[in-house]
């Protein structure tokens, strides 16, 4: 029998550790949903296969002009096979069922144009482990299919499922005759979508206040109508309203996301731990991402130490990190002298408004196409 454990200084036996009953709690983001880009190709799911064992790789790309996909496999060492042409964007990945080694296969993928033109290769590498191999070590487990390289990565959805705002023939004509010729002297999306917030704050600033619910209901040109003529006031969500309509009419891919954080209702009172918000961003095509903006705070955009503008998820981050947080620049906007100007947060004007918005103990809420989802499917587990 093993010797009691005594209490150091106490001359009593301890009681036996009791191990604590533990649980697994896995880190799962819906960011590659919320924030997608334009994927030349991507993966819509991985389907396993059982006779042979292998995996069915399912494709969807945003290729301007599509033909078809061209793939070569290569068996282990062996030399890659003459690629072979794919246009439904299902290619099976087969292993060897009698042979009870382990297997590796590396199929690589490109998209061709009806001109001709090659995307750059995409390549996965998938390995086969027989039971065999861990029964060898006394372990009891599965054959094993293992994904262990690729750039070519799950579908997060289309940048389109995300454009809710759907422009009327004259609301587009409205917009051009607007801002289309001062927006078309240039190129990125992002500096488009600034022309038009530049010269929407300095019409909307004198009206602001709270609005009525005649204008809260109507489309968003129709809001900008109204308030300009005085007929009515304009807040944050309005702001992003008349922002949004104005820029999809353009052709400017631009989202709204509402903020607020409402912990519980009692009786005739509400409270909220994060204060109630919209705002917006704009997916620049060139850049191939979202980008922040809000008219309301009067800010263009935001930016860290890589000089890139970010979008909502990385700028709560960022706000939220007492060691970036010094780092972050926001490009303020003075309608009074039309002058645009990155400004450290530190020394911003800004600062107490976007950190009383942004907080982490806050909720965002992106709208999306009713029906569109994720295009990247998952068995159950």
């Amino acid at each position: 029998m093993a010797a009691a454990i005594l209490v150091p200084g106490s001359g009593r036996a301890a009681e036996p550790v009791v191990p604590p009953r533990v649980e697994g709690v896995w880190l799962e983001s819906n960011l590659n949903a919320l924030y997608p880009d334009r994927d030349e190709i991507c993966l819509t799911t991985y389907e396993q296969t059982t006779d042979p064992p292998g995996v069915l790789l399912r494709l969807q790309n945003g290729i301007d002009g599509f033909s078809h996909y061209l793939y070569t496999v290569r068996r282990d060492s062996s030399r890659a096979a003459p690629a072979r042409p794919n246009r439904d964007g299902a290619i099976p990945v087969s292993f060897d069922p009698v042979s009870r080694r382990e297997q590796r296969i590396e199929t690589v993928i490109r998209g061709v144009t009806r001109s001709g033109r090659r995307t750059r290769p995409y390549s996965v590498v998938i390995a086969y482990y027989p039971r065999e191999i861990y029964a060898s070590v006394g372990q009891r487990q599965p054959d094993w299919l293992v994904v262990q390289s690729t750039d070519l990565f799950l579908c997060g959805g289309e940048v389109g499922d995300w454009i809710v705002d759907v422009p009327t023939a004259q609301d587009r004509a409205y917009a051009q005759k607007r801002w289309g010729r001062v927006v078309d002297a240039y190129h990125s999306d992002y500096e488009r979508a600034k022309v038009v917030a530049r010269d929407l704050i300095k019409s909307l600033r004198p009206h602001t206040g709270v609005p009525s619910v005649h204008v809260l209901s109507a489309p968003g040109l129709e809001q900008l109508r109204r308030i300009e003529h005085g007929q009515d006031e304009a807040w944050c969500g309005n702001y992003a309203d008349i922002f949004s309509a104005a820029c999809n009419a353009l052709d400017i891919p631009v989202r709204k996301i509402d903020m607020q954080y409402v912990w519980s209702i009692r009786g005739r009172t509400a409270l909220e731990i994060g204060e109630g918000h919209r705002t917006t961003e704009v997916f620049d095509r060139t850049l191939n991402r979202w980008i922040w903006i809000d008219l309301t705070l009067g800010v263009l955009g935001a930016q860290v130490h890589d000089h890139e503008p970010i979008e909502v998820a990385r700028l709560v981050r960022v706000l939220n990190d007492p060691l970036r947080f010094p780092r972050l620049q926001l490009a303020e906007f003075d309608p009074a002298t039309g002058v645009e100007k990155l400004v450290p947060i530190t020394e911003s004007t800004r600062e107490k408004d976007v950190v009383r918005f942004f907080r982490q103990d806050q909720r965002y809420k992106y709208y999306r196409r009713a029906g569109a989802g994720v295009t990247a499917s998952q068995p159950g587990n």
